[in-house]
């Protein structure tokens, strides 16, 4: 069973996408010190756009999540959220829109892209402010409100024990060993270990140089780490989610500096290796047997991922302007971590009182302005606030003074 799909009651799916601390959509980099680039390139290119497209396409991402919960999933998952088969709901549709499921693919080779990006020029400390204030405002926000619906509504989820829920407040549970409150939240722990293994090269200074070794060294640990039996080193390096990432990386370097063989070579052996990956026995992570005359369409749908990121990396999407898709840009990632709970838990009470399609437009529509509430007025105000916290405090491993002590006869 998928990572993202449902499982029974009693056992209780996409920056990821990024963006600039401001809040704002992604923007380049500006150019760093001429030093720093390889001396036989005549230095980084400097575009300033907002990438509008990647807005886009992290926003049809977690759309595709979003249809893929409610319409895609395997028979099984679909008899228990519906009450019905799918045959009796979507009988053509429920096919297509399985391959949802691979937003979360298109998700890591965004994220892959902007953290380079965004991180660039960034101190660790800043690097570190960006992304905690980025990650859990939103994250806690979802967890307090799907916890509500689990505990306090009808819903198919049961009622999981609390500790759970302590626990997913850490962001840790995969690594602690307990299930997610919400199958989506595993996606986060990928997101996290990229984050803290980049914090690395962060912490030596981003230069070209530097990052091709770090992607050189990831593809490498993530083509051991299966067959090397060591299960931390599974754990770190996410095998299955690893070529997205790199391949992002490598993405963004073009887009700063300009292609070359050698990143092309490394976005050709990602490319290689997430096919293999999700065509894996059992698709590595998701059960695409269920659907396995489509195999081919699966190549497909990756390529065309890879291609779109090709895209904007060449900078043939400049043209694509629009405030509106810097807005929708912002609603990924609550669309993400709320739909899934909420969305589910309408459809579970509301499927056989319309016919199956409105009910599924007017509940994505209802996640969709549920997300721009919660962004707006919960995790923006938070998120600036906990970063002016964080930017105006010391970090420092050294005790801080004592506390003056009066004397006391």
């Amino acid at each position: 069973m998928s990572q993202t799909e449902h499982r029974a009651p009693a056992s209780p799916s996409t920056g990821r996408w990024d963006k600039d601390a401001d809040g704002g959509a992604p923007r380049a980099s500006p150019p760093r010190a001429a030093a720093e680039a390889p001396v036989a390139e005549a230095g980084p290119v400097s575009r300033r756009n907002r990438l509008a497209a990647l807005d886009g396409l992290r926003f049809l991402a977690a759309l595709s999540v979003v249809l893929f919960h409610f319409v895609g999933q395997t028979p099984g998952s679909m008899q228990f959220i519906w009450g019905r088969p799918y045959q009796e709901l979507f009988p053509e549709a429920h096919a297509y829109f399985a391959f949802g499921r691979l937003g979360v693919e298109l998700f890591f080779l965004i994220s892959g892209f902007v953290i380079c990006m965004s991180a660039w020029g960034r101190t660790p400390r800043d690097f570190f402010i960006s992304r905690v204030t980025r990650l859990y405002p939103m994250y806690w926000a979802a967890i307090v409100l799907s916890a509500c619906v689990i505990y306090f509504v009808d819903t198919p989820f049961g009622h999981p024990n609390p500790r759970i829920l302590f626990a997913n407040f850490t962001m840790l549970q995969i690594p602690l060993g307990v299930d997610s409150l919400d199958s989506v939240y595993w996606t986060l722990w990928p997101e996290l270990c990229f984050y803290l293994t980049f914090s690395v090269v962060v912490w030596k200074g981003l230069t070209y140089q530097r990052v091709v070794i770090f992607c050189g060294v990831w593809t490498v640990a993530a083509v051991l780490a299966p067959s090397a039996g060591i299960p931390l080193l599974t754990l770190l390096v996410n095998p299955t989610s690893a070529p997205f990432f790199i391949a992002g990386i490598a993405f963004y370097l073009m887009y700063r500096y300009r292609p070359t063989p050698l990143l092309w070579g490394i976005v050709a052996m990602s490319w290689l290796l997430a096919l293999h990956f999700v065509l894996a026995p059992h698709g590595g992570r998701n059960n695409w047997d269920t659907w396995s005359p489509w195999r081919g369409w699966l190549i497909l749908v990756v390529t065309v991922f890879f291609l779109l990121i090709a895209a904007i990396a060449l900078g043939w999407t400049s043209r694509i302007r629009g405030r509106w898709l810097t807005v929708a840009g912002t609603l990924t990632f609550p669309l993400y971590l709320l739909h899934d709970i909420i969305g589910v838990t309408v459809l579970h009470h509301f499927g056989d009182r319309a016919h199956p399609w409105v009910v599924v437009g007017v509940t994505t529509c209802g996640v969709i302005a549920l997300s721009y509430v919660v962004q707006r007025f919960v995790e923006r105000p938070v998120a600036q606030a906990a970063r002016r916290w964080l930017s105006s405090a010391a970090f420092s491993l050294k005790p801080p003074p004592r506390r003056p002590t009066s004397d006391r006869s």
